[in-house]
């Protein structure tokens, strides 16, 4: 065998022919990262159980699927003296497929375990038992592969067994809302009830202290919190917890509150109250007018005319509800829709969709047998990686260029899985073709 200059090679096979060795696809993207940043750019998460995840810087999620090949593929290296060795044969390789795991779901089912429940306030904590339950370090798996009955939510543990980069991992533990307690390093998530308790003290002390919406200190809320409850009881941690899911961030531990983040917060649990009861629009306005804090009313929560049908999708409901008519459903997609008066809310949260878009597409088609693309794109979009509350920040064209791509990527699973056909008015309307 000759090289290209036209010198002769002898191969000869490595002490241990054949090395244990995988060929793993790049994309360009992750090419980059590892150039850029070395082998930590990368880390493949999840539980033996778990198809394996690789997770990039950009806390991209990439499945590790093995595509075999029909013809050998050699892996050759030179030796200490320069000749050629072949190490190993393959007939495989692993490749990458972009996928969307169950982070919220992991991470809800993790905090659960805690043995103490969610947080419901220090008063109604018990003293910590010194006994770890095994779980510090991992998580004990049944055969199934569920957890252990009692598991403490620690940052080795959450790392170990959620399929996700750390800055996601942070925005779903801020969305639940979930808090480390200082004292044990362990995550808790914070009971529904109490973080609206919690909320409605923050805005009663900001009232009382003529403090600003805008600009509410986290310390000194706490301090605040503290001394009107005797010295103690609160949690400089849930109180910062609780802040920034309501808020956003204008400085270091500084927060404004943002009115429709509250609404939509207690819009769910509104739903929740009531599993899949429908909700005439009057009914549901009326509950959460009555729940909100009086200085966060927001204009379209006082006008039910905003709330026909047509306009739900784009309402504090997006992703948590759909509309159905009292009336004939044909005008369900029409362009004026039904009116507020006749359109009923379904509560169906993204949240509890499963994480694959025929799956996810399936379940909705379940629910309701036809779809505008404008109603259902909104419980598609997570799965295409837009995520609204992220870029509240963002500038309007770089909002509009994410929301423009995610919509491209829910119409093509539409036509993938779904059946277009146009409405009176020229609205596409979808059916499944799913069996």
């Amino acid at each position: 065998m000759s090289d290209a200059g036209g010198e002769r090679l002898v191969l000869s096979a490595s002490v241990g022919f054949p090395e244990d060795y995988r060929l793993l696809e790049l994309t360009p993207e992750i090419l980059a990262q590892l150039e850029d940043a070395g082998a930590g750019a990368l880390v493949v998460r999840g539980r033996e159980t778990d198809t394996a995840v690789l997770v990039d810087r950009d806390d991209r999620a990439y499945q590790l699927h093995t595509a075999h090949t029909s013809n050998s593929m050699y892996l050759m290296a030179r030796d200490a003296e320069g000749r050629m060795e072949l190490r190993t044969k393959l007939h495989q390789t692993l490749e990458l497929q972009p996928t969307h795991p169950q982070i919220r779901a992991r991470v809800v089912e993790i905090l659960g375990r805690d043995p103490r429940g969610a947080f419901r306030g220090a008063e109604f904590e018990e003293e910590e038992e010194e006994e770890d339950h095994g779980c510090d370090g991992d998580v004990a798996m049944r055969p199934d592969g569920s957890g252990s009955v009692a598991c403490r939510a620690t940052d080795q543990v959450l790392a170990r067994h959620v399929q996700s980069g750390d800055r996601q991992l942070r925005r779903v533990l801020a969305e639940i809302p979930a808090f480390r307690h200082a004292a044990t390093g362990r995550w808790r998530a914070i009971d529904p009830g109490y973080c609206l308790e919690l909320l409605r003290l923050i805005l009663a002390t900001q009232v009382e202290r003529d403090w600003s919406l805008d600009a509410l200190d986290a310390q000194q809320v706490c301090a605040a919190l503290r001394s009107d409850a005797g010295g103690g009881g609160v949690l400089p941690e849930a109180v910062d917890a609780v802040l920034a899911r309501f808020s956003r961030s204008v400085g270091p531990g500084v927060y404004a509150i943002v009115g429709t983040r509250v609404a939509r917060y207690i819009a769910g649990q509104v739903f929740a109250a009531e599993g899949s009861r429908a909700w005439p629009v009057a009914d549901f306005l009326a509950a959460l007018r009555a729940t909100m804090p009086p200085q966060l009313q927001i204009d379209e929560l006082a006008d039910p005319d905003r709330w026909g049908s047509a306009h739900v999708p784009q309402s504090l409901v997006r992703g948590m509800a759909y509309a159905s008519a009292l009336v004939d459903s044909r005008l369900l997609h029409t362009a004026a829709g039904v009116p507020a008066a006749a359109t009923l809310l379904h509560p169906l949260a993204t949240s509890t969709l499963p994480n694959e878009p025929r799956a996810r597409l399936q379940r909705l088609f379940e629910a309701k047998a036809r779809w505008s693309a404008s109603e259902i794109r909104p419980f598609l979009e997570d799965l295409a990686g837009f995520d609204a509350e992220q870029l509240e920040d963002s500038d309007a064209q770089a909002r509009a260029a994410a929301a423009a791509a995610a919509a491209k990527t829910a119409d093509s699973w539409l036509l993938k899985f779904g059946r277009a056909v146009r409405s009176p008015d020229g609205e596409m309307v979808y059916a499944s073709r799913l069996s």
